[in-house]
């Protein structure tokens, strides 16, 4: 069995892949973390291509524009799936690839291959604590948390550890599917692009609401400048909102703990009144379930927005900025409301049941 995404081919395993996974599985930050030992050779690896790594249904992720293995992903069952229609995903991809969403790529078509061709009905995941990036993995997969296991035995490692179970059922995935919404890590290729869609969104709003009138306007025309757009992609998880494959907006968070902060969200112009800006709104919440409270700001004078915050999100407006009453806590957005949105911004808050 051989698939395909856009940027990835998985197939199987073979022995002549060994110096590639010897490159990335010999890395102390790949496999201990993750509960297997580094490899100590390219024979070494051949060994476990041959013993473990060719099993049925796990692949090597291998990268279209090099042709060449730089992870593994698949099903295996164990204690924690041991029923015919179950199965757990394991993976890992090699450090120089890692932050350009790749592995959700993969497991993404992995999971459409275990619901829909293998006729699976739930798949489970795992992490130890610590491994923060294959946590993140499983909450943009949409994985919910069921357990978590003090002294979860790590048999190749000899030790024991915390572990946290997750589980995505089939129902759960169909139900996402629906939507055909997908936010896709901004990668570095992508961020001038992104500034540009994003500068391009927010004049169209502008424009729509007041003409050519300038009062609006951060600099070069623009009603957001580049340099707070690239501040807020420095500053917090940047995404592209991406609908059967192709880019439609983005997206801008930042969380800390249990609350939550939309910077940024822009749907194209073509893409405006077609339910997009809600959809990516709801693989927002999903994507970090543990938050409590979202929070976002918009100026008075955008209506559209207002509407969308607190009549399709369900997020209440709990202060106005304007001149007699600043943001206490952010000056930059105090400047705003004096320079910028003279008739002042609205503060939502929506807090999650």
């Amino acid at each position: 069995m051989i698939l395909e995404t856009e940027r990835l081919i998985l197939r199987p395993w073979e022995e002549a892949d060994a110096e590639e996974c010897y490159r990335y599985a010999k890395d102390p930050r790949v496999g201990p973390i993750g509960g297997w030992p580094v490899h100590t050779s390219v024979e070494n690896s051949r060994e476990v291509i041959r013993d473990v790594l060719a099993a049925p249904e796990t692949y090597a992720i291998v990268l279209k524009e090099t042709g060449l293995p730089i992870g593994s992903i698949g099903f295996h069952h164990n204690d924690l799936a041991e029923k015919d229609d179950e199965a757990e995903l394991g993976y890992w991809i090699g450090a120089p690839y890692w932050g350009r969403g790749l592995v959700p790529e993969a497991a993404r078509e992995l999971l459409r291959h275990a619901f829909e061709d293998l006729k699976l009905e739930r798949i489970w995941c795992g992490y130890y604590d610590g491994n923060e990036k294959s946590k993140r993995v499983q909450e943009k997969l949409g994985f919910q948390y069921q357990w978590t296991t003090e002294d979860a035995p790590v048999s190749q490692m000899g030790e024991t550890r915390r572990g946290h179970v997750n589980l995505l059922t089939k129902e759960e995935w169909t139900e996402m599917s629906k939507s055909a919404i997908m936010l896709v890590p901004l990668t570095p290729d992508d961020r001038e692009q992104f500034i540009l869609d994003n500068q391009e969104a927010f004049n169209y709003g502008v424009l729509e609401e007041f003409g050519l009138r300038d009062d609006y306007y951060e600099e070069d025309g623009e009603i957001i400048s580049r340099e707070t757009i690239e501040q807020s992609i420095d500053g917090g998880e940047a995404y592209r909102i991406v609908e059967n494959g192709r880019i439609v907006g983005g997206v801008i968070i930042k969380v800390e703990g249990d609350k939550g902060d939309l910077d940024i969200l822009f749907v194209t112009p073509k893409g405006h009144s077609k339910g997009i800006g809600y959809a990516a709104w709801c693989a927002v919440e999903r994507l970090h379930p543990k938050v409590k409270v979202w929070e976002t700001v918009t100026p008075y004078f955008e209506k559209r927005n207002i509407h969308f915050y607190v009549n399709r999100c369900g997020f209440h407006i709990v202060e106005f900025y304007n001149n007699h009453h600043p943001n206490p806590n952010d000056p930059e957005t105090a400047d705003q409301v004096d320079e910028q949105f003279p008739d002042g911004m609205f503060r939502f808050e929506k807090r999650m049941k």
